[in-house]
Protein backbone atom coordinates (compact mmCIF):
# COMPACT_ATOMS: atom_id res chain seq x y z
CA UNK A 1 0.00 0.00 0.00
CA UNK A 2 1.19 3.34 -0.14
CA UNK A 3 -0.32 7.17 -0.09
CA UNK A 4 -0.47 9.47 -2.85
CA UNK A 5 -1.92 12.38 -3.94
CA UNK A 6 -3.47 13.22 -7.63
CA UNK A 7 -2.88 15.84 -10.03
CA UNK A 8 -4.52 15.50 -13.45
CA UNK A 9 -1.67 15.18 -16.72
CA UNK A 10 -1.00 17.31 -19.02
CA UNK A 11 1.58 16.25 -21.34
CA UNK A 12 1.50 14.57 -24.87
CA UNK A 13 2.90 11.75 -23.55
CA UNK A 14 -0.30 10.51 -22.48
CA UNK A 15 -3.27 9.94 -24.13
CA UNK A 16 -7.08 11.01 -23.04
CA UNK A 17 -9.70 8.48 -22.76
CA UNK A 18 -12.58 7.33 -24.44
CA UNK A 19 -14.36 10.28 -23.41
CA UNK A 20 -11.47 12.80 -23.77
CA UNK A 21 -10.11 12.91 -19.97
CA UNK A 22 -6.98 12.84 -19.18
CA UNK A 23 -4.82 10.31 -16.76
CA UNK A 24 -4.37 11.34 -12.90
CA UNK A 25 -1.00 10.62 -12.00
CA UNK A 26 0.18 10.17 -8.18
CA UNK A 27 3.18 11.57 -6.28
CA UNK A 28 4.38 8.86 -3.98
CA UNK A 29 4.08 10.27 -0.01
CA UNK A 30 5.06 6.99 1.60
CA UNK A 31 5.32 3.14 0.79
CA UNK A 32 5.96 1.51 -2.26
CA UNK A 33 4.20 1.52 -5.46
CA UNK A 34 4.71 -0.39 -8.80
CA UNK A 35 2.68 2.53 -10.40
CA UNK A 36 0.03 5.65 -9.69
CA UNK A 37 -1.86 6.35 -13.01
CA UNK A 38 -5.23 6.54 -12.74
CA UNK A 39 -8.05 6.52 -15.17
CA UNK A 40 -9.61 10.27 -15.75
CA UNK A 41 -13.14 9.14 -16.21
CA UNK A 42 -12.93 6.94 -13.04
CA UNK A 43 -11.57 9.61 -10.62
CA UNK A 44 -14.21 12.12 -12.04
CA UNK A 45 -17.13 9.67 -11.33
CA UNK A 46 -15.21 8.80 -8.06
CA UNK A 47 -15.76 12.76 -7.18
CA UNK A 48 -11.67 12.33 -5.72
CA UNK A 49 -10.26 15.61 -5.63
CA UNK A 50 -6.32 16.78 -6.71
CA UNK A 51 -4.24 17.43 -3.82
CA UNK A 52 -6.22 15.04 -1.31
CA UNK A 53 -4.00 12.70 0.15
CA UNK A 54 -5.68 8.92 -0.96
CA UNK A 55 -4.51 5.70 0.23
CA UNK A 56 -3.46 3.28 -2.61
CA UNK A 57 -2.16 -0.14 -3.35
CA UNK A 58 -1.42 -1.68 -7.03
CA UNK A 59 -3.13 -4.78 -8.58
CA UNK A 60 -2.83 -6.83 -12.28
CA UNK A 61 -6.16 -7.59 -13.78
CA UNK A 62 -5.66 -10.97 -14.92
CA UNK A 63 -6.99 -9.67 -18.36
CA UNK A 64 -4.60 -7.15 -18.73
CA UNK A 65 -1.53 -9.32 -16.89
CA UNK A 66 1.59 -6.19 -18.62
CA UNK A 67 -0.73 -3.33 -17.14
CA UNK A 68 -0.07 -2.66 -13.38
CA UNK A 69 -3.27 -0.93 -11.84
CA UNK A 70 -3.85 1.62 -9.38
CA UNK A 71 -6.87 1.45 -6.95
CA UNK A 72 -7.69 4.01 -4.79
CA UNK A 73 -8.85 2.66 -1.21
CA UNK A 74 -10.29 5.83 0.65
CA UNK A 75 -8.86 9.62 1.53
CA UNK A 76 -6.55 10.28 4.41
CA UNK A 77 -7.40 12.77 7.01
CA UNK A 78 -5.06 15.09 8.27
CA UNK A 79 -5.11 13.03 11.86
CA UNK A 80 -4.58 9.85 10.20
CA UNK A 81 -1.80 11.19 7.76
CA UNK A 82 1.40 10.95 10.04
CA UNK A 83 1.08 7.32 11.55
CA UNK A 84 0.34 6.03 8.16
CA UNK A 85 3.58 8.14 6.58
CA UNK A 86 5.35 6.13 9.58
CA UNK A 87 3.94 2.75 9.29
CA UNK A 88 4.06 3.07 5.28
CA UNK A 89 7.77 4.34 5.24
CA UNK A 90 9.69 6.46 2.85
CA UNK A 91 7.77 6.55 -0.94
CA UNK A 92 9.09 5.21 -3.87
CA UNK A 93 8.00 4.36 -6.99
CA UNK A 94 9.17 0.72 -7.71
CA UNK A 95 8.48 0.92 -11.85
CA UNK A 96 9.96 -2.80 -14.02
CA UNK A 97 11.64 -1.66 -16.88
CA UNK A 98 12.01 -4.09 -19.68
CA UNK A 99 15.35 -5.84 -20.42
Amino acid sequence: MFLAKFQQVNSDKFSADKNNNMPFIGEILAGKATGSIYNGTMFQRENLQTNKVYLCDNHVDSEYPDNVQTRIISEVSLLELQPLMTQLGTGSLEVDTPE
